[in-house]
């Protein structure tokens, strides 16, 4: 079991303590039984300051909510296509699923596994900006905000922390579409502008400063293609290369510069730290003159260059990397979760918004609870589908691996 798993069941352990000794305090909201459940703890914190927000410039604001609520029906357009697209690839072309969970331990090929003090920094990121964002909003239209606070996802043990504000249902339900619509996509639009701001961070600040002080050492293969030469050679990913045709590779520059004086057909020597393989080489799909391996590959290790050592040292460096790491995992995590949240589904920003859409459009409510039931009925189905095999990995094998 991991470090950083051993820290989220601590972490989740801490916060089952403190729901139970405050139990006057929290709201406990069931989804599936004690098994999957929300918890709440409500406070007053940043009320006055979204009152003030909302007051100073509320012609600002009142232009920026068009801009919202389009982003938003955009945003929920493409999540639901995407999803769907990424569901037949998962169910017919055995591709990866398209959704996961953003927890400690997540291991995507080419980026650094998500830690669990990035996990928290950047889940209260993401929170922060989305919640205060729909405060912000509701003040504007002068709908009174009950509360705000903490609330925590559990699977089992209280998990994901997260952050909400508590507008007043019945004003917001009579208030205009226009100005429900504005409130409920606040959230997710405030999470992709926070996604772009970390993302020009990232591309302008941290990626130079990280390429002027660190050097790449080594080759790992991440990802063997299905039916590629190397996945017929009987490569593995994880799987270190040592050599190209008996010349040495020490880094990607020189692995793609070997590889690219193949040609399709012809056979080649790989050798890696576990196995010696002889795939032949195939067509590549974009330019049949030139060779197709089929693998994806990533630096073995990182190091300080000795210059960066000498001029800064090595604590300054280590900060510098983690920050860059933060900014990479908030923007990620920003853009990920502030889109998820736009799909039409329930208690999801996005299925609110799909049902004010569906009352301006459909008089009839029953057949606006039809449609949009049916929809969440569909969408739940298959997210729990997809999510099975991460929960599985994640949470279900390391404890059945105790036993």
């Amino acid at each position: 079991m991991s470090t950083d798993l051993i820290l989220l069941i601590i972490f989740g352990i801490i916060l089952l303590i403190f729901i139970l000794t405050h139990k006057k305090k929290v709201e406990f909201q069931k989804i599936l039984g004690p098994v999957v459940y929300f918890v709440l703890y409500r406070t007053k914190i940043g009320l006055v300051l979204m009152d003030k927000l909302a007051k100073r410039s509320p012609r600002f604001l009142n232009v920026l909510a068009y801009v919202s609520i389009s982003v938003g029906f955009i945003g929920m357009a493409f999540i639901l296509y995407f999803l769907v697209q990424g569901a037949y690839g998962f169910f017919f072309q055995n591709q990866p699923s398209p959704v996961g969970l953003i927890l400690p331990g997540v291991k995507v090929p080419g980026l650094p596994t998500l830690s669990f003090f990035h996990w928290i920094a950047a889940i209260f990121i993401l929170a922060v900006v989305h919640e205060f964002s729909h405060g912000v909003f509701a003040r504007l239209y002068d709908i009174k905000i009950k509360s705000s606070g903490f609330a925590f996802f559990g699977i089992i043990l209280p998990i994901i922390p997260a952050a909400f504000v508590e507008p007043d249902e019945k004003q917001l339900v009579s208030a205009p579409k226009k100005q429900q619509l504005a409130i409920l996509s606040a959230g997710s639009f405030a999470n992709v502008i926070t996604a772009l701001v970390f993302l020009l961070i990232l591309f302008f600040v941290m990626t130079p400063g990280v390429n002027s002080v660190v050097e790449l050492k080594g080759v790992t293969l991440a990802i063997i293609e299905d039916n590629s030469p190397a996945f017929e050679a009987g490569m593995q990913a994880g799987e270190e290369v040592i050599s190209i045709n008996n010349i040495e590779i020490k880094d990607i520059k020189e692995f793609t510069g070997e590889l690219s004086k193949l040609v399709p057909h012809q056979k080649v020597t790989i050798v890696t730290k576990n196995n010696t393989y002889t795939p032949t080489l195939g067509e590549n799909p974009d330019n049949s003159s030139k060779s197709y391996l089929g693998v994806q590959v990533t630096p073995t290790e990182k190091g300080y260059t000795a210059d960066a050592l000498a001029k800064y040292g090595k604590i300054p460096l280590d900060v510098f990397m983690w920050l860059s790491i933060l900014v990479m995992w908030a923007f990620i995590a920003n853009l990920g979760v502030g889109l998820f949240n736009l799909l039409p589904l329930g208690p999801l920003d996005g299925g609110k918004m799909f049902h004010v859409a569906l009352q301006a459009i459909f008089k009839d409510e029953k057949k606006v609870k039809v449609i949009w039931g049916a929809l969440a009925i569909f969408l739940v189905i298959l997210l729990i589908i997809l999510l099975a095999p991460q929960l599985y990995n994640l949470l279900l094998k390391p404890i059945i691996g105790l036993f």
